[in-house]
């Protein structure tokens, strides 16, 4: 039988500086996961965003979980690119990493 944890639990397992890679845009994110992440205070996160981010990078890039991340794009679908990132990079204050 299989064994489950909470989703703080699982959140738990993923340590500051972690590589962590998420897919979806704005569908199909694993925002619970990306929202615990946050609450628990998580930095300096490396992210890598397959094939591309949206929602839940954004989310973790404005709460300044993620140091970095690498991705072909990070937009929010028809709504654009993501507010957060393009904030932080306009500001110098987030380094974005080119997969292409």
């Amino acid at each position: 039988m299989p064994e489950f944890i909470s989703l703080a639990e699982a959140a738990g397992l993923v340590p500051d500086g972690a590589t962590v890679a998420l897919a979806g845009n704005v569908d199909m994110s694993p925002l619970a996961l990306v929202r615990e992440l946050v609450r628990q205070g998580r930095r300096n996160l490396r992210l890598v965003l397959v094939p591309g981010g949206g929602l839940a990078a954004d989310l973790l890039i404005g709460a300044g979980a993620a140091a970095t991340a690498e991705f072909g794009s990070l937009h929010l679908g028809e709504y654009g690119i993501a507010p957060a990132f393009r904030r932080l990079v306009e500001a110098g204050r987030f380094r974005p990493l080119d997969s292409g």
